[in-house]
């Protein structure tokens, strides 16, 4: 073993996974399971005491995002010839609810921990509401005992027409407490346009445009948080199984490995066989050298067999799951990627903390497949592990819940989804010490 430590997180409570209360909109979680995500979760603006606005306001920066070419060439390396395609995936209708929200009776509630009236007006004002629309708002606040700030309950005709650029500068304000529960737990989807997200999904053109103009950006994300505005004017279950679907839509990516030359096996046999699988995919490969004119192959067929059958796939819940401390995580799906059979024994944190300190060492360079990459905030706390593929992909499980799939997908853009949690984080990459 490395003479190096590991370095990661000391604390248990950071460790695992940022799931959201989005993810919990649409599947019954086991009361058990809740308990155990509040020592995973860290929600970074939940100690606020002082006004999160306080001060001269300013508005959030809301940039568009530039959407890679369809199909695009990763960075050469001892991978080989890499070409990603961006597909998008979404959970079986069988795995969504139709209860989905519907948890508040009545208006929509805006808390605003620490503010006063003056302050919560100046906010507005610089978000770029104006004094004819700040006036109800302030007129129909009232203290918040819990946070020592103002809640108001906006008309849901002023919600409705707020501009996506004025929205996302308030929902992105908002969304730092949690007590603002739709804003913190957005739905997200990383694209360009509303239309990358919506197209070709099963719901009807009127519920499309009851959301569209209610989606906003942040950063390379667009968001969806009216949720309660949209159940009360949409109330057929099967309509809001088939918009929570495509709402819990993931954008994901095709990995396609070109092998030109036979002379090229060898090298990617040791690339792509790690965890004593090289003998097994050496014949794989010499078979795609001498295909013919498509010699090339989906990298899922080089993966270990964990990640071959949980890639692009969403986790099944059954009865014997009810009795497990948490649902699948990052950790487990990061710990157990070179194990011929789940190790359940990786849904406990303390269990797979200390297997990331006794059992890998840290890497500086040279990064393989399998290696274990760390994402840790300012303060040093880990919140999510990831499992470096190639170039600058990962195998990732981004939350506990049963509709988020299993994905591959650039180390930027799991910093973009990241992003509340650390807007700099440091990754650190971990290895097995028997590989």
């Amino acid at each position: 073993m490395s003479s190096k430590k590991p370095e990661f997180a000391n604390s248990v409570r950071t460790a695992g996974t940022s799931e959201t209360g989005r993810d919990r909109r649409v599947l019954a979680v086991p009361r058990a399971w809740l308990g155990a995500l509040t020592l995973l979760l860290v929600v970074p603006w939940v100690a606020v005491i002082a006004f999160y606005f306080a001060g001269a306001p300013r508005r959030v920066v809301v940039e568009p995002v530039t959407p890679p070419p369809p199909a695009h060439s990763a960075a050469p390396g001892p991978w080989g010839l890499l070409t990603v395609a961006p597909i998008v995936v979404s959970p079986p209708l069988e795995y969504v609810g139709a209860d989905w929200g519907g948890w508040r009776q009545g208006p929509a509630e805006w808390y605003f921990p620490g503010a006063s009236p003056e302050t919560l007006e100046a906010f507005l004002l610089t978000a770029g509401m104006s004094r004819e629309q700040v006036a109800p708002i302030l007129s129909s606040s009232r203290v918040d005992p819990g946070s020592g700030g103002l809640v108001v309950t906006p008309d849901p005709d002023l919600v409705r027409g707020l501009t996506p650029e004025l929205r996302a500068h308030l929902y992105l304000q908002l969304a730092k407490t949690t007590r603002n529960y739709d804003q913190a737990n957005a739905f997200r989807f990383f694209g360009a346009t509303t239309d990358e997200w919506l197209r070709g999904s099963l719901m009807s053109p009127d519920s499309r445009r009851l959301i569209e103009p209610l989606i906003y950006r942040d950063g390379a994300f667009l968001r969806f948080s009216d949720v309660e505005l949209l159940r009360s004017q949409i109330h057929d279950p099967a309509e809001l199984r088939r918009i929570a679907k495509t709402l819990l839509r993931e954008s994901t990516m095709l990995v396609r490995l070109t092998v030109n030359d036979g002379s090229e096996v060898a090298g990617l046999a040791e690339y792509w066989g790690r965890g004593g699988r090289r003998t097994d995919i050496r014949p794989l490969l010499e078979s795609v050298a001498n295909a013919g004119s498509d010699r090339s192959i989906d990298i899922v067929h080089l993966l270990p067999a964990f990640a071959r059958n949980h890639l692009y796939r969403y986790p099944r819940i059954s009865t014997a799951d009810l009795n497990k401390p948490l649902l699948v995580n990052c950790l487990w799906t990061s710990l157990n990627f070179f194990q011929s059979e789940p190790d359940d024994r990786f849904l406990d944190v303390s269990v797979a903390l200390e297997s990331l300190r006794r059992d890998h060492f840290v890497v500086e360079s040279g990064f393989q497949l399998g290696d274990i990459v760390a994402f840790l905030d300012e303060e040093g706390d880990l919140f999510h592990v990831a499992v470096y593929v190639a170039d600058d992909l990962v195998f990732s499980k981004n939350g506990t819940s049963p509709v988020a799939p299993w994905v591959i997908t650039p180390v930027d853009r799991l910093k973009a989804y990241y992003h509340t949690r650390s807007a700099s984080p440091r990754l650190i990459y971990h290895r097995r010490n028997d590989l």
